[in-house]
């Protein structure tokens, strides 16, 4: 999702064996993620600096083959392997296809402002159909395209990548803007989408048409399993505070407990990996968000004083 914000919105095969190795062939297979046009210029792999030069290409005499160099001021020629020039794409339209998809949304896809913004069709949500746009790298060039088509849909709701995306559109609109991040996760093979969080937003910005229909169980549900969650990562961080503690008077330093991954966490409260990521990402989840944090940084855990009363 980060990465529909930097145009192109392209990883390099370095990337995608550190962050993407996992899932990549569900994105593939989603349509999500696509081969493209191979790198001109990489980094190192043989140096510790990474340094990051244009590849050149020399046709062995023996082989008559091309063979792709990358000149190291530190390691001299480096030949380069051709899957290391590889490079993948994020497909904007196929996103729009597939959140269409998993949303139930209804007609159409249209590209109404180039590689910037998608009307994707209509959903019921909050007692009425609306209009559902995605828009991503809205910059000032094609901001005011963007912003005189969104106007001709007063009630239209708009979707962009990332949470810190949406902060960025402020008052650009008066339009509901949500984080695709925080409502779409990666299933074994679909994307899943959460529409009690899209409903709870609509509820929380007074846009709701049906008279107290209620997110509200589906909402109590969420803020249950942030408590629980904030119940955990507090109940660590008691334990951590504790263990840098007794580090410190044995050995002289001390050490961070390493914080629990996000399955861990699942687990202990009872709940799913899913439910633990869609959690962090939930607007209500400051303190949830604030001991997560906490729990990377020694200095905090050892000044923690543990939660306020309620």
């Amino acid at each position: 999702m980060r990465r529909l914000d930097d145009e192109p919105p392209v990883f390099f095969a370095d990337e995608v064996e550190r962050h993407l190795s996992p899932i990549r062939e569900r994105l593939v297979s989603l349509g999500l993620l696509r081969e493209t046009t191979p790198a001109t210029s990489v980094p190192c792999r043989h140096c510790g600096h990474g340094h990051v030069a244009r590849v050149e290409f020399v046709r062995s005499s023996r082989t008559g083959r091309m063979h792709a160099y990358l000149p190291c001021p530190e390691c001299g020629p480096v030949e380069v392997r051709p899957d290391h020039l590889k490079r993948w794409t994020v497909d904007a339209a196929a996103l729009v296809a597939v959140l269409a998809s998993a949303a139930g949304i209804a007609g159409a896809a249209e590209e109404v402002v180039a590689v910037r913004l998608w009307r994707a069709g209509k959903a019921s949500w909050g007692g009425r159909p609306r209009e559902v746009y995605f828009a991503r790298h809205v910059q000032e060039g094609c901001r005011p395209a963007v912003l005189a088509e969104l106007a001709r849909r007063p009630k239209a709701l708009v979707f962009v990548p990332t949470e810190e995306t949406a902060r960025r559109w402020g008052d650009g609109t008066p339009k509901l803007v949500i984080a695709l991040e925080a409502v779409l996760s990666l299933g074994s093979d679909v994307l899943e989408f959460d529409t009690s969080y899209v409903e709870a937003r609509l509820a929380d910005a007074g846009l709701l048409d049906a008279p107290a229909r209620k997110p509200p169980r589906k909402r109590a549900e969420r803020a249950g399993k942030i408590e629980a969650l904030v119940r955990e990562l507090a109940e660590h961080l008691r334990a951590a505070r504790d263990h840098a503690f007794t580090t410190r008077d044995t050995l002289g330093t001390p050490e961070l407990l390493p914080r629990p991954s996000q399955q861990d966490l699942a687990k202990r409260a009872g709940l799913t990996e899913t439910d633990v990521s869609r959690c962090l990402k939930d607007p209500a989840a400051r303190e949830l968000r604030l001991l997560w944090e906490t729990a990377l940084e020694l200095d905090k855990v050892l000044g923690w004083k543990g939660r306020p009363h309620r």
